[in-house]
């Protein structure tokens, strides 16, 4: 009898034992692992931040091209390749600069020219001297008869239709035009006046040079071209 509830306990005990060991393995599968948790917190931070950082790529481009203004170092070197585009287009030949040609009226040459040009006569004389409002520095004309007469340049930036500037050696405007003819200055018998005429005679080219180089260049109408003093 005593036997048989020694083995009875020792059932229940087992039981017992058993249920515990149940549960507690239950328990321990149903609980999170705060670990993985985490780990995973932390995979999904990082793609978050990952997706944050490049952001930049995700966004759709514009197809508008951005303009001149948008993009101020483009702007200045387009102004700066017209403003050389112009000053190649502006060239002197017997009787025009650029677009402005002699016989025509200070409001036509103007309009040519893109600009105003300004100047008065001086009472009683016919004569007189006009000058580009705006740019064309070293550039003037001269007026007689209400009409341009004669075109001078005193500036690099502008050649002849042959090549010709101002810093030329003597001996390349030789070899840029026919027949010319080289004359002392009358006031300076060291410089020279190198003088080429058109074909019908009518318009001139005078290249002023210190002896060796072109200083300064006049064209137009033979005898305009050819006053000393210019309108004095």
């Amino acid at each position: 009898m005593q036997k048989t509830r020694n083995n009875l306990k020792i059932f229940i005990l087992f039981a017992l034992l058993t249920t515990i060991s149940g549960c507690r393995a239950t328990s321990e599968m149903s609980a999170p692992d705060k670990n993985a948790t985490n780990e995973n917190l932390r995979i999904v931070k990082n793609e978050s931040d990952s997706a944050d950082k490049n952001s930049n790529v995700a966004l759709p481009t514009n197809n508008n091209s951005s303009t001149d203004n948008d993009n101020p170092n483009v702007a200045h070197s387009d102004i700066k390749q017209k403003d050389e585009v112009s000053n190649g287009d502006n060239v002197v030949t017997f009787n025009s600069f650029g677009k402005v040609k002699t016989g025509m009226t200070v409001a036509q040459a103007s309009q040519a020219l893109g600009t105003k040009l300004t100047g008065e006569p001086d009472a009683g004389i016919d004569c007189y001297y006009v000058n580009p409002k705006q740019g064309f520095k070293g550039v003037r004309f001269m007026i007689t008869k209400g009409t341009i007469a004669r075109i001078e340049i005193e500036s690099k930036e502008y050649a002849t239709d042959k090549g010709a500037k101002i810093g030329d050696t003597e001996a390349k405007i030789k070899s840029l035009y026919k027949g010319v003819q080289v004359y002392p200055q009358k006031y300076d018998e060291k410089k020279n006046d190198m003088e080429v005429h058109s074909d019908d005679k009518q318009y001139l080219i005078i290249f002023e040079t210190d002896g060796k180089r072109v200083t300064g260049f006049r064209a137009g109408k033979a005898e305009e071209v050819g006053y000393v003093e210019g309108c004095s």
